[in-house]
């Protein structure tokens, strides 16, 4: 039912044209039927007419596939809240440029504005304050909640896309610094093998030095003086072969917390927002990034090395496993566990589900509540052979509430 059908011909009033193509419809229809509707139950009574038009939408909502219908009755917009086969949509309208945006509003009711329309459009102020006097309380507050709705949707979506943003560069920053971190390793692998490569050759090149003074020997008579040529021969051969080890010339420079230091291997300015542990390492922030990092990983802002720690010598000499490169503290869904709300069994089994695969930080949701549950988190933590320590959380990250598990 779209249109106009009154006709002076037929005798048919608005009203009455619409009520007849109504009852075609309400003849014809199956429950595969798609029913459009345009302004259900206007040209006449708004009283009547709404709760016409309540009944015929009721009575198609029973019989029908689907029924989509435009109207200005506000009762009808509050069929969603009796019917949950009802939906409210409406086209987003610029009251400044007093035309619609063709956005679609879904959820929202739409306002009929005619008010501002007739404002906009030269009706004088005293005309238009008798109109707000005359019309019902309800109706204005009703426009009212409308209005307010749609100023919080522009808000949230403002907001969305702020945050889809800010996390899309957080992303690249971590995939940048990834990048980063890889090519550092490959750069130092390939030193690292060209270093034992030329070593390698000088080794190859000494050993062919050293037969040759021995073939001398052997060819030669055996004097004193041959002897002592030949032994000078192989101490200057021996001291050529030594690794070539720059020696670091500690200046006693020491960051503390809230210095301001630069990261080596990254180029980066950055504060310390921890103590020095005592095997030299501290967390440092850069941007909206937190890693930890070692003293050979940083220097002062005018280029002074920190005075390394010596390691305490340990009973016997194991080799030490390979250092890992630092890991960003960066919070995500993947590596954050959310605890509130079990008991510490079942706690327990998502951490050793959690724990199996992770590498790095963990962020671990307690919350604060009597503390039970926080010190069964931590007990465990104290146990897991994969956890290298663990923290509380910043206060901006959730304090108290949540512990950090470094793992290795």
């Amino acid at each position: 039912d779209i249109g106009d059908e009154q006709s002076l011909e037929q005798s048919l009033s608005t009203f009455s044209g619409h009520v007849r193509r109504i009852q075609t419809i309400l003849t014809q229809i199956t429950p595969n039927s798609l029913v459009l509707l345009d302004e259900v139950g206007a040209g006449t009574d708004p009283t009547e007419g709404s709760a016409l038009a309540i009944a015929l939408l009721q009575h198609l909502a029973n019989h029908a596939q689907l029924t989509v219908a435009t109207t200005h009755y506000g009762e009808l917009k509050t069929l969603k809240y009796q019917d949950p086969r009802f939906e409210n949509a409406s086209v987003e309208f610029d009251d400044q440029s007093l035309s619609p945006t063709y956005r679609l509003l879904w959820g929202i009711p739409g306002r009929s504005n005619a008010l501002i329309i007739a404002e906009r459009l030269g009706i004088s102020q005293a005309i238009i304050n008798q109109a707000q006097h005359v019309m019902e309380d309800g109706v204005e507050d009703f426009n009212e909640v409308i209005t307010h709705l749609e100023q919080e949707r522009r808000t949230q979506e403002t907001k969305a896309k702020e945050a889809a943003n800010l996390l899309a560069n957080t992303e690249n920053l971590h995939r940048e610094l990834q990048q980063k971190a890889q090519q550092l390793k490959e750069r130092e692998h390939r030193i690292k093998q060209h270093q034992e490569q030329v070593l390698q050759q000088e080794l190859e090149s000494a050993k062919k030095d050293i037969a040759q003074v021995i073939r001398k020997l052997q060819r030669g008579p055996q004097t004193a003086k041959a002897a002592h040529q030949a032994t000078q021969n192989l101490n200057t051969l021996a001291q050529n072969i030594q690794p070539k080890v720059k020696k670091s010339n500690p200046i006693g420079y020491r960051p503390k917390e809230g210095d301001r230091v630069r990261l080596i291997n990254l180029g980066q300015t950055a504060e310390v927002i921890s103590p020095v542990s005592e095997n030299g390492e501290m967390m440092v922030r850069f941007g909206i990034m937190k890693m930890m990092v070692g003293f050979g990983d940083v220097e002062s802002l005018t280029g002074e090395k920190p005075t390394p720690i010596q390691p305490q010598k340990k009973k016997s000499p194991a080799l030490e496993p390979e250092a890992q490169p630092a890991v960003p503290m960066i919070r995500t869904s993947q590596n954050t566990l959310d605890l509130r709300g079990h008991r510490v069994a079942e706690a327990e089994q998502m951490m050793d589900d959690q724990l199996a695969a992770a590498y790095g930080p963990i962020w671990i949701i307690h919350g604060h509540g009597t503390g039970k549950l926080r010190h069964g988190v931590q007990d465990y933590l104290k146990r897991h052979p994969r956890v290298k320590k663990y923290e509380f959380a910043e206060q901006a990250d959730g304090g108290r509430g949540v512990t950090i598990a470094h793992c290795e």
